[in-house]
């Protein structure tokens, strides 16, 4: 299962813990980039030997900092919150009264803060019922279609991403005549066959890796050798892949 998916269709709470344990094989898994630990194999880690799931939660804190700071810290377009909700979810979370959060914010009243702490609390009992509908939903629509996953760090969720798995796996055959592993046989124009495309190459690249431009080119041409830039410049812009502002360094965005 692609982290993508993982990530989208874990239980609430293994999501909010921060990884999920994957039985076939036997190792936990962190939800936001992937990385693997196997259960029974101990781990050396500053002089001290930790079992899988403790080593999970210490990469979890080493390398994303609590689940909360990186839930908040995803494109609005994916959690619907905007920035002010944002931080006052952050600034509550830290523990500071409604007094504390006017005087740090410089404006607002005391009352303010205290709307927005209701408005939250009412938003998310209407979160639960709508989550309790559609997992209702799922288990009576058995026959409907299953889409694609949108990958987290989307730029823009539209329409676009109204693609199912059949129509993935019909574009994949279609632009790959030789097979998943071949050449490109041409970059489509339309917008929904692109973002299945891309999708598809990204799968090219290794996670939790920097490449330099001239290894994603040599990546890119492999797939389209009539025009690898257009494929790097569509990565970045569809949020799939990202880069130092020198472009020395690239690699793809969890």
């Amino acid at each position: 299962m692609e982290i993508s998916e993982r990530f989208w269709s874990v239980p609430l709470e293994r999501l909010k813990q921060g990884y999920d344990y994957e039985a076939r094989d036997e190792a936990y898994i962190c939800l936001v980039c992937g990385a693997s630990y196997v259960d029974g194999i101990v781990y050396p880690h500053e002089g001290q030997l930790l079992e899988a799931r403790r080593m999970v939660r210490q990469h979890l804190a080493e390398a994303h900092g609590d689940m909360l700071s990186y839930l908040l810290s995803l494109d609005k377009k994916v959690t619907g919150l905007t920035d002010l909700q944002k931080e006052l979810i952050a600034s509550f979370a830290s523990g500071l009264s409604d007094a504390e959060i006017v005087k740090q914010a410089g404006s607002g009243s005391t009352s303010t803060i205290r709307n927005h702490r209701f408005a939250m609390k009412e938003r998310a009992k209407q979160a639960r019922l709508y989550l309790a509908i559609m997992e209702l939903l799922e288990k009576g629509d058995a026959a409907g279609p299953r889409f694609v996953q949108v990958h987290r760090t989307a730029t823009q969720v539209d329409e676009r991403y109204a693609l199912t798995e059949e129509e993935y796996e019909a574009l994949i055959r279609k632009y790959f005549p030789d097979g998943p592993e071949g050449r490109l046989s041409g970059f489509p124009r339309k917008e929904k066959r692109k973002l299945a495309i891309l999708r598809h190459i990204c799968r090219r690249f290794e996670r939790q890796r920097r490449y330099t431009e001239q290894e994603v080119n040599a990546l890119l041409r492999a797939v389209f050798l009539e025009d690898h830039v257009t494929l790097r410049r569509y990565l970045i812009e569809y949020g799939f892949m990202d880069r130092t502002d020198d472009c020395s360094a690239y690699w793809m965005k969890s």
